[in-house]
């Protein structure tokens, strides 16, 4: 009998390669399995967008020394919601790649958003600058954060009931929550010291990433193994570890290169004196504080002979992120008059008088005439709402001037006592916190418990002006009324304001401070005729009472000088300095539309021009070099 046709063996197509992320997506799902897959999916999406959150804000917080609030601030929101837009419908590499590059993204964060913000801020426009910084760097990270958290749902959705509305609602929630927890993470790392400075976070988050990628892989392999996978599927998971052994291992190398790469920035605090190696700056002081990196440093002399003084050289200045709070002169621009001996600092440095005129202008509100009115002259009482460098605040301790003290940052207080000859001014009177608390707290006190004309100040000194602009909650009339409730009836305030005079903050705060005081006069800083300053960045500052007393200044004697000679300048020419409130109200009828309260207060809003514009004229008083060592 003929043998019988043996039947050819049929043989299967190979199973085409599946993407990595498809593969555990694939794996036949268990009912007693599903509600664990379904948490270990979801929490690693949520603690993906909680990251891209969280590095949004360090990565602003890095930015903000060579920006300012505002102009990091200006376009944010815009670019988040691009980026994740993109992100979402754009083109990515598959997961685990993505989710590696992102990890080198976040690493370098503290390299590339300072250079980056170097080179751009040349361009003298903080608005260009900071929006192509974030174009550069923050776009990229959102972009490829998103398009994980969009392969991750996917893979969510697999095991998910809700298969038709997850991806609706968790890439949405992307953009809303990078914005919205700003606020959270200001309040849990100002509240909590993690014992890692922002960089080093950066770098973890990044790290994470990296690592995460390098092994996916195994994990991948291990996972495919205890679901018993065919031979066909496990030899694909094998095939793909080898694939990307080499890659993953260029990732690694290239992550621990830029964990080592540390952006030119001074260790936060600086523990001995910084000297720059390529321009005349010593840094004396740089640690991380409530209010942005706080900077005492000082612009030297140069060594080169006959060169001239493009910018202020021979100065100690205070600095919080980008803004200046105050300096004076040292070395061989210190000058007194009547062979006064200068003020010295806490190891004893001769110290100068104040870079700024504003501060001395300030003073001035101690030489309103008291002849008619309830202050006794050996009993005065004042009150500092904003310290700066501590220049006013000195001169009124060394005029025996029961003098506190309300700063909500305390390393500026440590910095003015060290550096700028702040004396000790006694127990209970240095408060560091916000202003609107301590007074709200004085408030209840007073009407609680009592208060005597002799409790009460005579002279309060209100600057809070940084980085462009002032925090609007200390502007509003409940602000006001909670400080006249501790003030003498017939005391005086001096208010700083620095901007335009026909600005509408300051047209705010003019109808406000006479809405709740009644009557103010106005002075300014610069050696310029009213007609001059209309188009210029000037300091104002409004001297008012709550009394109906008329406000006059006495002429000032050579001890009110306290061997200053910009005192003596500023205190001979106060009448030159007044203002005309016309210039402020402008043609404005209303005056009553622009009194700022706690519930009607547009001054954040109105001042972003200003502080635009302050910005750049810092730039142009300050060298480059100044503002990018800190």
């Amino acid at each position: 009998m003929p043998p019988r046709p043996r039947k050819k063996r049929e043989s299967a197509a190979p199973a085409p390669l599946q993407s990595r992320e498809n593969q555990i997506a694939n794996i036949p799902r268990e009912e007693g399995h599903k509600s664990h897959i379904y948490i270990l999916l979801i929490i690693p999406i949520l603690l993906l967008i909680a990251s891209l959150s969280l590095v949004t804000f360090l990565y602003l917080r890095d930015l903000d020394p060579l920006y300012g609030g505002v102009s990091i601030n200006l376009h944010l929101d815009k670019i988040v919601w691009a980026a994740t837009i993109t992100g979402a419908f754009g083109p990515v590499p598959s997961l685990w790649p993505s989710l590696a590059i992102l990890g080198g993204l976040v690493a370098s964060i503290p390299v590339s958003s300072y250079w980056t913000a170097l080179y751009t801020g040349r361009v003298n426009n903080p608005t260009l600058g900071s929006t192509v910084t974030h174009l550069v760097v923050l776009f990229p990270v959102i972009y490829l954060g998103v398009s994980v958290v969009k392969r991750s749902t996917a893979a969510f959705e697999t095991y998910s009931s809700e298969n038709s509305t997850a991806r609706f609602t968790i890439l949405p929630a992307c953009a809303t929550s990078i914005i919205g927890f700003q606020t959270i993470w200001g309040g849990l790392l100002g509240s909590y010291d993690l014992g890692y400075s922002d960089n080093e976070i950066l770098r973890i988050l990044g790290g994470t990433g990296i690592v995460l990628y390098a092994f996916s892989s195994t994990l991948i392999t291990i996972y495919s193994s205890s679901k018993k996978l065919d031979k066909e599927d496990k030899s694909l998971s094998s095939l793909s570890t080898r694939g990307l052994l080499k890659p993953g291992l260029a990732v690694l190398f290239l992550s621990l290169s830029l964990w080592l790469m540390n952006p030119p920035l001074l260790p936060r605090p600086v523990t001995r004196p910084y000297t720059h190696p390529n321009f005349p700056l010593r840094i004396l002081s740089s640690t991380s504080s409530v209010t942005g990196v706080i900077v005492v440093g000082e612009s030297l002399p140069s060594d080169v002979q006959g060169t001239s003084e493009r910018y202020p050289t021979s100065l100690r200045y205070l600095r919080a992120s980008h803004s200046i709070l105050g300096g004076v002169w040292i070395g061989d621009k210190i000058a007194t008059r009547a062979n006064s001996a200068p003020l010295l600092d806490a190891e004893g440095t001769p110290l100068g008088d104040s870079i700024y005129s504003a501060f001395v202008l300030q003073e001035a509100v101690r030489l309103i005439n008291t002849s008619d009115r309830a202050i006794q002259p050996d009993r005065e009482k004042a009150l500092f709402i904003g310290l700066g460098a501590g220049v006013a605040v000195t001169s009124f301790a060394r005029r025996n001037i029961d003098t506190s003290v309300i700063e909500i940052d305390p390393a500026v207080y440590d910095a003015s006592r060290q550096y700028f000859g702040l004396p000790d001014l006694g127990s209970g009177r240095v408060f560091l916190q916000d202003a609107r608390v301590v007074v709200a707290e004085k408030r209840r006190a007073a009407l609680q418990y009592g208060a005597s004309d002799a409790d009460r100040y005579d002279y309060v000194v209100h600057d809070c002006f940084s980085g462009g602009g002032v925090p609007a909650h200390l502007f509003t009339t409940q602000f006001w009324e909670d400080l006249k409730t501790i003030m003498n009836p017939e005391g005086v305030v001096a208010v700083n304001f620095a901007g335009r005079i026909n600005s509408d903050p300051a047209k705010a705060i003019l109808f406000t401070l006479q809405r709740s005081f009644g009557q103010c006069r106005v002075l300014h800083d610069l050696p310029l005729d009213q007609p001059d300053l209309v188009d210029t960045f000037v300091n104002l500052v409004f001297f008012c009472s709550p009394s109906t007393k008329p406000l006059s200044f006495r002429s000032p004697s050579e001890a009110d000088y306290a061997g200053s000679h910009l005192r003596a300048m500023i205190f001979g020419t106060l009448r030159e300095r007044e203002v005309d409130p016309k210039l402020i109200r402008g043609d404005t009828k209303d005056g009553n539309t622009w009194v700022l309260s706690d519930a009607n207060n547009q001054l954040i809003a109105w001042q972003k021009d200003g502080a635009l514009e302050h910005w750049s004229l810092m730039r142009k008083i300050f060298p480059e070099s100044l503002w990018a060592t800190y």
